[in-house]
């Protein structure tokens, strides 16, 4: 019997519990959670320029299956070549601007707001950055392979600015926007399993 009462009365004072409570009891996870998205950040940060390279080297087997076509790759310069129809080798640069990459980083810092700004801990907010992060390298992927077949199948320059400045665009927009879609409505998701319970100290 007393048993039940005190069982009774604590179930009763966690439930009446202030948000703050809930804040409190979820910290070490919300620091947990910080220190890996500011670790990941500052990796992020040390190999932008690489990252762009480890898109042509992707994107070289990529080409090479879709397209049908040997290729090659320069990581330190971020290009991927490929053999055209004439037997000519031609080599793309992924520059700063031509990649969907650059939203990586403000996506971890947006991450690591809602992470300790949320009242619970919730993995979805992680969820959802790795989520936007396949998104955006399927999206790069895309608009490269694009950009190779019409370029092989119109001639350099007519394929190169069709799938580049054209139907490159298109896509890069496409993807960009399904991204930002899909993170937002996972950052946001609140319950679920991936919902990490906060634990009331008794």
């Amino acid at each position: 019997m007393i048993t039940q009462t005190l069982r009774g009365i604590r179930q009763a004072r966690n439930k009446d519990d202030p948000p703050d409570v809930e804040r409190q009891s979820g910290l070490p996870y919300r620091i947990l959670l910080t220190v890996m998205l500011a670790a990941l950040l500052g990796f992020a940060l040390g190999v932008d320029e690489r990252l762009r390279g480890w898109e042509a080297y992707i994107a070289s087997y990529v080409v090479a299956v879709a397209a049908r076509t040997e290729t090659g790759f320069n990581i330190v310069h971020a290009v991927v070549s490929f053999d055209r129809e004439t037997g000519e080798a031609k080599g793309l640069q992924i520059t700063p601007e031509c990649t969907a990459a650059f939203l990586v980083i403000p996506l971890i810092v947006v991450t690591a707001l809602i992470v300790w700004l949320r009242r619970k801990v919730s993995v979805w907010p992680m969820l959802a950055l790795l989520a936007a992060v396949v998104l955006l390298a399927l999206t790069d992927q895309a608009r490269i392979l694009t950009v190779v077949l019409l370029i092989k199948g119109l001639g350099f320059e007519p394929g190169y600015y069709w799938g580049h400045t054209m139907v490159g665009t298109v896509i890069s927009v496409f993807g960009i926007g399904c991204t930002l879609v899909v993170y937002t409505v996972l950052a946001v998701r609140r319950g679920g399993s991936a919902q990490v319970g906060a634990v009331s100290v008794p």
